[in-house]
Parts: structure tokens; sequence; C-alpha cells
């Protein structure tokens, strides 16, 4: 017959007192997902490319390799500035460059379109920056230049994968696939670009 502490010591192993206190990980079961799971999560490089940007100039969007930055006119983001101002190049010591002409910018829900992008800077490609901060940071779901010259910008805007709106001279695009095309684009000709925390 088995004595009172034998029986405490065969026990003891399984009872609940241990299971309740169990530490989770290693030894045990992992505790359920806490509150912050399921949310965007912002890597290191977000973090330091947010950083990046807000030790430049005040409305600096796009940073290249060799200092030379874009800068454009209003809060990030906001197109509705684009009406009458441009964005406008700087070289590392603040001179000016040029700048970019973008005209007739009509911001909707279903679609963001302009009438011209005009390149007036000492800086190759800038359309392709002026396309991929139109649609970075509008919430449309189409993208469309109107009256494009097809020897000219029209050649620039097939290769983001924007295509001829048929009977017109217009050329339109699904907006995230044509951000996405102008900022690979951006990034080959070694532009760092102020969009890790956009579609903020």
């Amino acid at each position: 017959m088995a004595t009172y502490g034998e029986e405490f010591h065969r026990r003891r192993g399984t009872s609940g007192i241990r299971s309740a206190f169990r530490v989770p990980g290693r030894y045990g079961a992992r505790w359920p997902g806490t509150a912050t799971e399921g949310l965007p999560q912002v890597s290191q490089a977000d973090e330091a490319n947010q950083a990046f940007f807000e030790r430049q100039p005040s409305g600096t969007v796009a940073v290249r390799h060799d200092g030379v930055r874009l800068t454009v006119p209003g809060a990030l983001g906001d197109l509705c500035a684009l009406d009458g101002e441009n964005p406008e190049f700087f070289d590392r010591r603040g001179r000016s460059l040029g700048h970019l002409e973008i005209q007739g910018v009509a911001d909707t829900p279903l679609t963001c379109s302009l009438f011209a992008i005009s390149n007036l800077s000492k800086v190759r490609g800038g359309a392709y920056l002026a396309v991929w901060y139109l649609t970075q940071h509008t919430v449309a779901q189409s993208f469309e230049v109107q009256s494009v010259n097809p020897d000219t910008l029209g050649r620039l805007l097939k290769r983001l994968g924007m295509k001829l709106v048929p009977a017109t001279n217009n050329m339109a695009g699904a907006t995230t696939e044509v951000c996405e095309a102008a900022r690979k684009k951006c990034q080959r000709h070694h532009w760092r670009l102020r969009d890790a925390a956009a579609r903020i």
C-alpha cells in the first residue's frame, strides 16, 4: 500500500499546477497571438528610408546617388498643389537644375489624369519620377495621360505598361501596375524614393 508521500511524488508531475504555469516556447505550447499580429509591420529598411528623408530639405521625394534631389510643392501627396506649381530638381549644393511641368492634373476616386508632362530640367528620366509620384499618391484605380505624342512621351509610357485608349491619343493603365513599373525605372536610374510609408 503506497504511503501518502509516495502517492504525492507519483502525481506531482501531472498536476494542474505545473501545466497552468508552463512557460510557452521550447517546452510548452505557444500562447495565442498577440494584439499586434495581423497589423502592418514596418521593416528596418522602411524606418531607415523614412529617417533618411526626414533629414532632407522640405518637400524632397526622391534623391539620386549623386545628391540630386526632386522636391514637390505643398504637402507630401497633395496632388492639387501641382496646379500652378512644379516639382523642381536641385543639386547637392541646393542649386536649381530645372523643373518638371505637370499640366492639368485631375484626381478623382476612379481616374487620375493629366494633360502633359514636360521635363524642363537637366535631369534625365524626369517623366518616370512624375508618373511614380502621381500614381503613388492617388487613390484612383486608373491612371491616364491625355493627348500623348506617340514619338516622345508615348514611348516612355508604353514602357510602363500603359496602352492607347481606343479612338483617342490618350494612354491609360492600372494605377498600381503603372506605379510599380515607374518605381523600378526610377530605381534603375539610382533614385531613392520616399515611398516606404507612403500609400501612407
